[in-house]
């Protein structure tokens, strides 16, 4: 049976995006709208790689810079917003991330390229240049995976700032303070197996448990460490004192030792 907390290969994906803070849920409902504005967008440069327009390609470009620096202000997020969606009674698209505000500014900078090369009269390297951008926006239109996103973790992670599990030895010092253990994940996934005196509270449903989680360190943790992270950036919000523990492996490792 498939829990309605799992997150899908391109709900991740959208997690790696930034889209950190919703739920699975949350996703699903904005998961097609956020297919529109690349898609959009790659149309046009297709159209301009074939027509060889250098001024379509500008303005494509221009279109992805402006995102960069108005996460709320993509002019096609605008019209999918306030027109678009409305035909299917789909939610709002939320203001864009910054990792997807740097995949469009890059995607700006290629366009750019393109442009320029065909001004210099290279039309090979300026649709060499298109066809790779096209080729990966193609990817992140039908899977939401993000080539710029997936680097930019990798960066993050090299130097140290990315978003990691407590560590074992924080975690145990937690415990013997009789930290509240948390399973976010879906009530068949807990009742399948969870840690002893673990508390499930599906990632889901912690909106509606904020006030129980307060006043006490908690430690939670998920099925493969992304719920978890999830769940302890949104309860961050809150105030709650969470530290995430990673997947069930890790917070088995890290009990058997305590």
């Amino acid at each position: 049976m498939t829990n309605k907390c799992d997150l899908s290969f391109q709900q991740k994906n959208l997690f790696q995006q930034g889209y950190q803070s919703y739920t699975p849920a949350e996703l699903k409902q904005i998961q097609w709208g956020l297919r529109f504005t690349p898609a959009v967008c790659t149309l046009i440069t297709i159209y301009a790689l074939f027509t060889q327009s250098p001024i379509l390609l500008f303005l494509v470009a221009f279109l992805g810079m402006w995102a960069f620096f108005f996460p709320a202000g993509h002019p096609m997020d605008l019209i999918y917003n306030h027109g678009v969606r409305k035909l299917f009674d789909a939610v709002a698209l939320p203001p864009n991330p910054f990792q997807r505000r740097l995949a469009c500014f890059a995607a700006g900078i290629m366009n750019t390229t393109a442009a320029v090369f065909f001004l210099l009269e290279m039309p090979v390297a300026a649709i060499v240049t298109g066809g790779m951008l096209v080729a990966l926006q193609l990817i992140v239109i039908f899977t939401h995976f993000c080539t710029l996103s997936w680097m930019y973790e990798g960066l993050m992670r090299l130097l140290g700032r990315w978003s990691v599990p407590v560590e074992p030895e924080k975690a145990k010092a937690l415990l013997s303070l009789d930290a509240m253990l948390v399973d976010v994940r879906g009530p068949d996934e807990f009742a399948a197996e969870h840690l002893y005196s673990a508390t499930n509270l599906p990632l889901e449903k912690l909106d509606h448990c904020i006030d129980a989680l307060k006043g006490k360190p908690i430690l939670v943790y998920c099925a493969s460490g992304t719920r978890s992270q999830i769940a302890s950036q949104k309860l961050k919000q809150y105030g709650v004192d969470v530290y995430d523990l990673g997947s069930l492996t890790r917070a088995k490792d890290v009990l058997e030792e305590a």
